[in-house]
């Protein structure tokens, strides 16, 4: 009876302390990562009906994101192949600031007058994907932040580690207030 006392408290600990070292690491990489600051483009409004996700495109403000460097035609598409986007600064990031880099050369990486900080994704159908395209909205604020979505423009804040991933911190309205 003793040892399954044991196993049944084991059982209950291991998820307890699962769960808080995930918080503890989220919490640290919203702390200590650098700010990024780019503008949202459209949304899906069904996302709000189907568990209150608000899904956006994020401008990543460089025209070269997913294309070939000498034809300018889209990438093909692959989930397995990792592609960065260089800032020279962080915080806002303005039209033209960005640099595709294909494959995440690392020799561009480094340089930090070009790429102090980098996201880090993968092109899908033409799209730069960095797996943050969803936020999850308040049921109650929902039609609210359906409608000001639609007449205002948007911008997200990200979080970004040092290998270029990235999370989302808020999206941050015209006024200046966030979500």
């Amino acid at each position: 009876m003793k040892a399954f006392h044991r196993v049944l408290l084991l059982a209950f600990l291991i998820p307890i302390g699962f769960f808080s070292a995930e918080i503890v690491y989220l919490e640290t990489f919203k702390n200590k990562g650098k700010e990024v600051i780019l503008p949202v483009t459209g949304y899906d409004p069904r996302d709000l009906l189907a568990g209150h996700y608000l899904r956006y495109n994020i401008v990543f403000q460089s025209d070269a994101v997913c294309k070939e460097d000498g034809t300018g035609e889209e990438l093909k598409t692959s989930k397995e192949k990792e592609h960065c986007v260089c800032y020279p600064r962080s915080g806002r990031i303005f039209e033209n600031d960005g640099y595709f880099v294909k494959e995440c050369n690392e020799d561009f990486l480094k340089d930090k007058n070009l790429c102090r900080v980098y996201l880090r994704g993968s092109c899908v159908y033409g799209r730069f994907r960095i797996g943050n395209e969803r936020y999850y909205v308040n049921e109650q604020r929902a039609k609210e932040y359906e409608d000001r979505l639609r007449n205002e423009k948007v911008h997200i804040r990200l979080k970004v580690d040092p290998q270029g991933k990235a999370l989302t911190d808020a999206l941050i309205w015209e006024d200046g207030s966030s979500l």
